[in-house]
C-alpha cells in the first residue's frame, strides 16, 4: 500500500510538481484556509470561535500552497503539508521545483517516522532529478532515515554522497554522522577516517571526536592504537570528568590485555583524584571486587557523589574508626549520606560532631551552614536553625560570609513567622554593610516584611530608604509601589493614588510601573485587553520599515534590503541556514546567534538576517534582531512601539497562531496571555529541551505530559517526542495552564507560579500571601519564579498595546 501511494505522488509530480524553498515573511501569522482572529474578543475568555475571514473562490495559487504546506510543516500537521506540497506541484512544469517538492513530501514522511516511504522518496529525488540543487540534501535526509532505520551501511554512503556534493560547509556535523555510521556497521578504519575529517573540519572541541576515535580502534582489537588515543585524550584534558572516562577505558583495555595492575593502577587514579565522576564509581567496583586495597574516605567519597549513601556511610565508619586524625571530610560526607538517606537525626549529630571537634577543618563553616539547613528544612525548626547560625557567627563575627549568613539567618526566621525579627535583621544590614548589593536587597525585604508583621510605619521607613538608595527604575517603582499599598493599609487613600503614580510613571512598560497602573484603574492583572485585532500583514507593512531604516542609518537607496546581498556568502551564515534546513535546529540556531551578534553594529546585514530567520522559522533570531535594530536607532523602551509595526509585529510576532488561537478557545485562556508565556518559555522555539527536561515551546516535562495525555486520552500513544510537535505542546500546555488557573480559583499569580515552580509550592506560597498577589510575588522564595511571572506580565502589557483595539 505505502508503494502505490508513492506511485501515485510520483505521477502527480511528473505531471507537474512545485516548491520554492523559502516561507514567506508572514509564516505563521495567519494560515490561508484557517480561521482568522479579528478583534473584539472579551477580557479573560473568549467568546466564541474566530471569525473566519471570506473564501476565495479562486483557485490558489502555488505560492498560497506553498505557504500553507511550510507553515503547516511548521505546525507539525506532516499529513496536511503533504497534500499542499501535491496541490503547489499541479501548477508548474518546472522539475527543478517538482524535487524541492518531492523534498518537503519526504521529509514529511521522516517526522512521522514513515521511513519505508521517506526513503523511496528521497530516492526518486536522487534518481529522476540528478541536477537539482536539492540533491546534496536529499542524500543527507536520506542518510538520516536509513540511520533511523538501522541501514547503517547505505547510511553512511548516503552521507559521502552528500558530501561529494556540499562540501566545505558541515563536514564536521556530515563527517561524525558517517563515522557513527561506519561503527555501526562494524567498518571500524573507514569511521575512524571520518572522525578525522571531522576534527578537520572542526573549529571547536574536538575531545568528543577523538574519544570516538578510541573507541573505533577498541572496537576493531587495535588495542595499541586505542590505549595510545585514550591516554593522549586523558594527558590533554583539565575536565575531571573526561579524566575519569579515560581511565575507566584505559583499565578495562588493559583487563582484556590480561595486564591488571596497570587497569587497577588507572581506576585508583580515578578514586583518588576524581570522585566526583560516576566512571570513577564503575573503575572503584572494579577495583572492590578484585579485593583491591582502596582508601576507605576516597571510597566513602566516590559513593556519596555516585549516590550510593549506604555504602558512603559504611566506608566513611570504616574509616572514621580506623584513623583516629582524620579530617572532618568523613564527619561532613557521612552528615550528608545520611540526610539523603531520611536519616535526620544522625545527621544533626554528625554535623555537630564535627563543629565540636574538628574547629580548624576547611568544612567547619559549611558543617554550620548545613546544620542550619537541615533544622528548617528537614525538622522545620526555624528558631534553632536561626540560632545556629547566631552562634557561628558568634564564634567568627568576622567570618568572609557574614552578611550571607546573617541574610540567611533573616530568611530562616521569616519562613518560620518570626516576621519583626526577620525584619530587623534585614534592615540594620544596610547600616554594617552600606556597600553591598545584598544588604539592598535586604533593605527591601525588610519593607515587605514589616508590611506583613503589619507594621506599616517601620514599613514605610524601610521602603523609603530603599528609594531613595535606589539605582534602577525598576526599584524605585518597586519602592513607590509598596509605599502606596503601607498607604492603604492606614487608610490613605490620596497618598497611596500619589505613590502608585510614581511608579507608573517611572516605566510604564516595567513590571512594577504595570502593576502600579492596575493598582489606580482598579484592574485585575493578567486579563488582556477587550478588544484587540490580530491581523497584519508584514509584506505590507515592510515598505514603510525599510524607508524608516533608509533614513535612520543613511542607508543608500542603491542597497537592496530585500535580497540577502553579503551576507550569502558569509561562511557562518551558509553553516546555519543549511543546518536549519536539515533539520539540526539547535546547532542552526547557535550559528544564528553568534552571527546576529557578530552583526550588532551593521543595520544592513542585520536586518537582511532577521528577515531571513523570520522565513526559516528561527524565530529568536528573528526578534533579537528585530529588537537591536531599534536599540541602534537609540529608541527608549517606550518609542520602540512607536517605531514601525513590522519591527514590533516581529518582536512581538503571533507564531504558531491558529494552534494558540484553538488552544486559548478550547480552554477559555486570552490569546495574548498564551503568546506572552510562550514568548516567555521558548522565545517560539519548538525544538528546545531544557537543562531540567522540559520540551518544546510551553516547556513542558514529559511526565507532566504524559499525566495529561492519559488522563484526556489525547494524543494517542503518547510518547515524550510528541512535546517536539507543536501541536501537541501547545495545547497540552494550555491544558496545564487552564487547570492550574482552575485549582486557584482565577489567581493568575499564583497559576503562573505554579506553572513554572509547581502546585505545592504555589499553594505554598498562597497561604502566606492570602488575597493580596503583590504580596504573594514578593514571597516567592525562587528569583526565576519571581522574574518569569514579572516577565509574562511585561510582555503581555507590550502585547496588549500593540494588538489593543479600543471601541
Amino acid at each position: 500500500m505505502h508503494k502505490n501511494r508513492i506511485f501515485l505522488i510520483i505521477i502527480e509530480l511528473l505531471l507537474g510538481i512545485a516548491l520554492a524553498c523559502n516561507l514567506p515573511l508572514s509564516a505563521l501569522e495567519s494560515t490561508p484556509g484557517m480561521p482568522q482572529q479579528g478583534a473584539s474578543t472579551q477580557s479573560g475568555a473568549l467568546s466564541g470561535n474566530p471569525t473566519p475571514m471570506p473564501t476565495s473562490t479562486s483557485t490558489p495559487t502555488p505560492s498560497e500552497h506553498l505557504r500553507n504546506a511550510m507553515s503547516l510543516m511548521l505546525l507539525g500537521e506532516y499529513a496536511q503539508a503533504r497534500e499542499e506540497f501535491r496541490q503547489v506541484a499541479l501548477n508548474t512544469a518546472d522539475v527543478e521545483i517538482q524535487a524541492q517538492a518531492l523534498l518537503g513530501i519526504g521529509q514529511s514522511y521522516y517526522q512521522e517516522n514513515n521511513l519505508t516511504e521517506a526513503i523511496e522518496t528521497f530516492r526518486t529525488i536522487i534518481e529522476e532529478h540528478p541536477p537539482s540543487t536539492v540533491l546534496p540534501e536529499a542524500y543527507f535526509w536520506l542518510g538520516r532515515v536509513y540511520d533511523a532505520q538501522g541501514d547503517y551501511t547505505n547510511a553512511a554512503e548516503a552521507y559521502t554522497r552528500f558530501l561529494e556534493r556540499k562540501p566545505g560547509i558541515i563536514d564536521d556535523l556530515a563527517q561524525t554522522l558517517r563515522g557513527d555510521a561506519l561503527m555501526k556497521a562494524g567498518n571500524y578504519s573507514e569511521a575512524i577516517q571520518a572522525f578525522q575529517a571531522a576534527i578537520q573540519a572542526t573549529t571547536g572541541d574536538t575531545t568528543a571526536l577523538q574519544i570516538k576515535i578510541g573507541e573505533a580502534y577498541a572496537a576493531a582489537n587495535d588495542y595499541s592504537n586505542a590505549l595510545t588515543q585514550f591516554l593522549s585524550i586523558y594527558e590533554g584534558s583539565t575536565n575531571d570528568y573526561i579524566k575519569a572516562q579515560m581511565n575507566l577505558r584505559i583499565g578495562q583495555i588493559y583487563l582484556q590485555l590480561g595486564y591488571p595492575e596497570q587497569a587497577y593502577a588507572r581506576f585508583l587514579d580515578s578514586v583518588n583524584n576524581f570522585p566526583r565522576s560516576y566512571d570513577s564509581y564503575s573503575g572503584l567496583v572494579a577495583l572492590v571486587n578484585a579485593g583491591q586495597p582502596v582508601s576507605e574516605l576516597q571510597r566513602g567519597l566516590v559513593d556519596y557523589y555516585a549516590g550510593q549513601y549506604g555504602y558512603a556511610v559504611e566506608a566513611f565508619t570504616r574509616y572514621i574508626n580506623s584513623t583516629p586524625d582524620h579530617d572532618g571530610r568523613a564527619h561532613y560526607y557521612r552528615a550528608l549520606s545520611w540526610r539523603a538517606l531520611g536519616k535526620i537525626t544522625e545527621a544533626v549529630q554528625e554535623l555537630q560532631n564535627l563543629i565540636q571537634t574538628h574547629p580548624n577543618d576547611p568544612l567547619w563553616p559549611n558543617a554550620w551552614r548545613e546544620l542550619a539547613y537541615t533544622q528548617w528544612a528537614y525538622l522545620e525548626n526555624y528558631e534553632a536553625a536561626a540560632n545556629t547560625l547566631k552562634a557561628y557567627l558568634k564564634q567568627v563575627p568576622t567570618a568572609a560570609d557574614a552578611i550571607e549568613i546573617r541574610f540567611e539567618t533573616a530568611r530562616i526566621l521569616e519562613r518560620g513567622g518570626y516576621l519583626t525579627e526577620a525584619a530587623t535583621l534585614w534592615e540594620n544590614l544596610i547600616s554594617d554593610y552600606p556597600s553591598s548589593d545584598l544588604s539592598y536587597r535586604a533593605l527591601y525585604l525588610a519593607g515587605i516584611t514589616y508590611y506583613r508583621a503589619q507594621k506599616y510605619a517601620q514599613a514605610l521607613t524601610a521602603l523609603q530608604r530603599y528609594l531613595v538608595l535606589g539605582d534602577t527604575s525598576a526599584d524605585r517603582a518597586a519602592a513607590w509601589l509598596w509605599i502606596g499599598k503601607c498607604h492603604i493599609a492606614n487608610g490613605n487613600l490620596e497618598e497611596a493614588h500619589k505613590a502608585w503614580q510614581e511608579a507608573a510613571a517611572i516605566d510604564a512598560l516595567e513590571y512594577y510601573g504595570i502593576r502600579a497602573q492596575q493598582l489606580l484603574n482598579d484592574a485585575p492583572p493578567f486579563t488582556g485587553p477587550t478588544h484587540y485585532d490580530l491581523g497584519y500583514d508584514l509584506e505590507q507593512e515592510r515598505p514603510q520599515a525599510e524607508a524608516w531604516l533608509r533614513e535612520k542609518f543613511g542607508i543608500a537607496p542603491e542597497i537592496d534590503l530585500k535580497d540577502l546581498g553579503e551576507l550569502a556568502n558569509s561562511p557562518q551564515f551558509q553553516r546555519a541556514d543549511l543546518l536549519w534546513r536539515l533539520g539540526y535546529f539547535i546547532e542552526a540556531r547557535s550559528e544564528f546567534e553568534a552571527l546576529r551578534q557578530s552583526l550588532e553594529n551593521d543595520p544592513v546585514n542585520l536586518y537582511r538576517l532577521m528577515n531571513h530567520t523570520l522565513e526559516l522559522g528561527a524565530f529568536r533570531t528573528a526578534i533579537f534582531a528585530a529588537r537591536r535594530l531599534l536599540d541602534l536607532a537609540s529608541l527608549t523602551p517606550a518609542q520602540t512601539l512607536e517605531a514601525p509595526s513590522f519591527f514590533n509585529h516581529i518582536r512581538f510576532g503571533l507564531y504558531y497562531k491558529p494552534l494558540i488561537m484553538e488552544a486559548a478557545t478550547r480552554e477559555n485562556l486570552h490569546p495574548l496571555l498564551l503568546f506572552s508565556l510562550i514568548r516567555q518559555e521558548s522565545f517560539f522555539e519548538s525544538f528546545i529541551q531544557s537543562s531540567a527536561g522540559a520540551y518544546g515551546l510551553m516547556q513542558l516535562m514529559p511526565a507532566t505530559a504524559a499525566d495529561l495525555a492519559n488522563r484526556y486520552g489525547w494524543p494517542s500513544d503518547f510518547q515524550e517526542q510528541d512535546l517536539l510537535n507543536p501541536g501537541v505542546n501547545i495545547r497540552l500546555g494550555a491544558r496545564y495552564l487552564a487547570l492550574q488557573r482552575d485549582y486557584f480559583n482565577g489567581n493568575w499569580y499564583a497559576a503562573l507560579a505554579a506553572y513554572n515552580a509547581g502546585p505545592g509550592n504555589a499553594k505554598i506560597w498562597l497561604d502566606l500571601a492570602g488575597d493580596d498577589p503583590d504580596l504573594f510575588l514578593e514571597i516567592i522564595r525562587f528569583p526565576e519564579t519571581q522574574n518569569y511571572i514579572r516577565q509574562v506580565a511585561e510582555f503581555l502589557e507590550l502585547y496588549t498595546r500593540i494588538y489593543e483595539r479600543k471601541p
